[in-house]
């Protein structure tokens, strides 16, 4: 038996605002899910002492003006950041290349990946 369904007939009040509670608490729920993967993440690539690929996380953070994300041109890398540079394991850093979350953290992974070059000639991440 076939059920005609009014096209104009409108849900409730009540069902539009659960719908669209339940939208928001997913969206919530999806938002710490990625932070908690990117968080899980890092910690699993962190070196003993709380590094990362060999950079402590003031090394790191001495670095982010450098590759911070919603600038045209960012600031040069400082004097220290480009010295932790020097006893970073620039190949783990490769591990970052294409990560999400990332932009949830304000860097640009393409600035990231110029770093070691911008700082020392020399020095690459050669990612393959």
């Amino acid at each position: 038996m076939k059920q005609w369904i009014n096209p104009h007939h409108r849900k409730p009040k009540q069902f539009e605002f659960v719908e669209m509670e339940a939208s928001k608490t997913l969206l919530i729920l999806a938002l710490v899910v990625v932070s908690a993967a990117a968080v899980a993440e890092a910690r699993a690539r962190a070196d003993d002492g709380g590094s990362i690929c060999g950079v402590t996380k003031s090394e790191l953070m001495e670095c982010k003006p450098a590759v911070a994300t919603g600038t045209a041109t960012p600031p040069k890398p400082t004097a220290a950041c480009c010295g932790s540079l020097k006893h970073a394991n620039l190949t783990c850093f490769c591990s970052f290349k294409n990560n999400a979350y990332l932009p949830l953290f304000g860097i640009n992974a393409t600035r990231a990946m110029q770093l070691p070059t911008t700082c020392d000639a020399t020095q690459t991440a050669s990612c393959d």
